[in-house]
């Protein structure tokens, strides 16, 4: 049986929505689910929604559903930022990790945090994919994808002033092993193909907008000769053209928003985050707390569940890239 850590995320958003709604639709016969949060959030939300309540009877009824809770804590500040919030989402994501590292779970889905409430909290750390990357101690890639279009990030939740100087041959050149290799191994791509964008207007125009091209260049050579099909540096501007979507199985940007724009504009609803590279897969919805709209019922748990979906396939596999 596949065996799903779930971490809730911040309290005061809509993940204990999106995952209760979630997991009263999709429930393979399977498939156990870990739960990790503050079951008060689920109460609380079964006072006022059905839904909440029929997913409440099916924990109570059906051993495929575990609550793990993390805190005895209740009445949260729903929809506002506060460092209680940041440390039950905190605790949730630890508690996830620490049940994949000790066995008990072959994959991870995470529900949206709120990085300021986390850093209120006292932990320093500027996204889900920088805790993974500490606590399983090892180098990851954040790729997102919304059905055949993946985007690799080179750099991550980072300034933009400091894009240009985290940049290096050989962080580029593992980014694009990790991406190859999830291609081939989870994606079934036997030949991929890798469009590695530059940094600057125009790919750097021959050196007159920039020098990063030359590095972004030289790791596009290393990894032809290890039998990557990359190419580029291509213009950032017309890199996701429909023509260009077509040529490329997945793309590797330079930083955050270069990549997310174009992939949340062209397949939100459908956006899943994967980190390459850990032992085993983590998958996450591509948007995050919604505070507006937290505690009234509206939130929407499609993203959440194609998070789910894709973390369930993806166990099945032992690589890890």
């Amino acid at each position: 049986m596949i065996k799903i850590a779930i971490s809730c995320g911040d309290p005061a958003g809509i993940g204990y929505e999106i995952v209760a709604k979630s997991l009263l639709h999709y429930h393979p016969s399977d498939v156990q689910f870990k739960i990790f949060g503050a079951k008060a959030v689920f109460d609380s939300l079964s006072e006022k929604f059905i839904w909440a309540e029929k997913f409440l009877n099916r924990v109570d009824t059906q051993n495929s559903l575990e609550i793990i809770s993390v805190s005895d804590d209740k009445n949260f500040p729903i929809g506002e930022i506060s460092p209680r919030c940041g440390e039950i989402a905190y605790r949730s994501i630890i508690a996830a990790i620490q049940s994949a590292k000790e066995g008990d779970s072959d994959a991870i889905v995470t529900a949206p945090i709120s990085k300021k409430a986390i850093h209120l909290a006292g932990h320093n750390f500027a996204g889900h994919t920088e805790i993974l990357a500490k606590e399983f101690d090892c180098p990851v890639t954040m790729m997102l994808f919304a059905r055949k279009f993946r985007v690799s990030l080179a750099t991550t939740h980072i300034p933009l002033k400091d894009v240009a100087s985290s940049l290096s041959t050989a962080r580029i050149l593992e980014h694009l092993r990790r991406t190859h290799s999830a291609l081939v191994n989870w994606f079934g791509i036997k030949e991929p193909k890798i469009g590695v964008l530059g940094l600057n207007p125009h790919a750097g125009e021959s050196g007159d907008i920039g020098i990063e091209e030359i590095i972004i260049s030289k790791a596009i050579e290393i990894a032809r000769e290890e039998n990557i099909d990359a190419e580029g540096p291509l213009v950032p501007d017309v890199a996701f053209l429909t023509s260009m979507r077509r040529k490329y199985d997945a793309y590797l940007a330079m930083f955050h928003d270069q990549g997310l724009i174009p992939l949340k504009t062209l397949g939100f609803r459908n956006g899943v985050n994967i980190t390459l590279g850990l032992p085993k897969p983590r998958t996450s919805p591509d948007h995050g707390t919604a505070f507006d709209i937290a505690g009234k019922g509206k939130a929407n748990p499609h993203p959440f569940g194609c998070s789910l979906r894709t973390g369930v396939r993806l166990s099945l596999s032992c690589n890890t890239f």
